[in-house]
């Protein structure tokens, strides 16, 4: 089945009228307003920050250091919840981030897919699967003995993309079908199966998961993303958006009485400068850590020097140009799916506000 794509056109359009706009701040700060106070707590709003994360495709707050940065960059925009988040600083705020959002899927658009067992069901009764079956069981028969526990197939299904019409693992019933699947063969997950049984019974297990997907389609997001350097290049020659971020990377560097910043500090203001030069936060992805790592390493040797601001943005840019380099030489793509809530789904498909 064809995917459907959301680019945030809709999205920001809806943001940008203004009377549906009132109706619809109105209408969402009294269902998070439940104890009708006329402010909301950071509890409050979590169902509303949740929501728009789920439809978008990340996975549940806890579980991946980039969502969970979005997640956080998405509370703290609204400032500490302690005194209470006014209707107007919610109106604000949630339109900031819902056109943040909507220029974002202009840049990356998600596409959903639906999953209906169809495309999973060609491929369990193809060529191919046999060959990725025999490849999986070598992979799993690590100490060469010719055998591997049946459970071990729950592993092997987890390599299965999206494409081939697998439903992503963060979608907690897959396992139990597995499950499911070995029981109604009669296998135990312990049960010890040769290279010809696990082909017969891993097949058996996916057309299990075909019939469950048959009952009871999903829909599932699937978002890629390719880090070339073509986003740092872009900042890099936009002389005001670049003054800009760095001017504001700068502003979070500590900095002493006479107005200096300890160089220990500068991936800090790497972190900052991030989302402007299209990079993922410290952490997110362990590959981009690497090329960091790498960039760093000639400013890492004056460690415990301090700059001032005009040094601070030579630094922040030999970085930048190092990592452009290493990226445009060798890219690094990210991809992620998650299963779609159903009371999400119509949200997600026509680009409307997501929660």
């Amino acid at each position: 089945m064809a995917d459907t794509v959301t680019d945030g056109k809709a999205l920001k359009k809806f943001v940008e009228d203004d009377q549906l706009w009132v109706k619809f701040v109105d209408e969402r700060f009294a269902k998070l307003d439940k104890n009708h106070t006329g402010k909301l707590t950071h509890s409050d709003l979590e169902p509303a920050i949740v929501g728009i994360g789920k439809a978008l495709g990340l996975p549940p707050m806890g579980e991946s250091p980039e969502s969970d940065h979005i997640y956080t960059e998405m509370f703290s925009e609204f400032g500490p919840g302690g005194e209470g988040i006014t209707k107007q600083r919610f109106s604000i705020v949630m339109r900031d981030i819902l056109l943040g959002l909507g220029d974002g899927l202009e840049r990356e658009p998600i596409a959903t897919r639906p999953l209906d067992g169809s495309e999973l069901e060609r491929w369990a009764r193809s060529g191919e699967f046999e060959v990725e079956a025999v490849a999986a069981f070598g992979r799993l028969d690590a100490d060469m003995s010719g055998k591997v526990k049946a459970g071990a197939i729950k592993k092997a299904m987890r390599r299965v993309s999206v494409n081939q019409g697998m439903p992503p693992q963060s979608d907690d019933e897959i396992p139990n079908f597995v499950d499911r699947a070995l029981q109604e063969a009669g296998i135990s997950l312990e049960q010890e199966l040769d290279q010809t049984q696990f082909v017969d019974v891993y097949r058996k297990a996916v057309l299990a998961l075909v019939k469950y997907l048959k009952a009871k389609p999903l829909t599932v997001a699937h978002t890629e993303k390719v880090f070339d350097g073509s986003s740092i290049s872009h900042l890099i020659k936009d002389k005001k958006a670049l003054d800009l971020a760095l001017d504001l990377a700068w502003e979070i560097m500590p900095k002493t009485s006479n107005g200096t910043a300890p160089k220990s500090y500068l991936r800090v203001g790497l972190d900052t400068l991030a989302p402007y030069a299209g990079l993922p936060p410290v952490g997110a992805v362990p590959e981009m850590d690497s090329v960091v790592d790498e960039a760093f390493k000639m400013i890492d040797e004056d460690a415990k020097g301090r700059v001032e601001k005009p040094e601070f943005d030579k630094c922040m840019l030999e970085v930048l140009g190092g990592v452009m380099l290493q990226l445009q030489g060798k890219p690094i793509g990210v991809s992620s799916s998650a299963v779609v809530p159903p009371e999400k789904e119509g949200a997600l498909s026509s680009g409307m506000v997501p929660f």
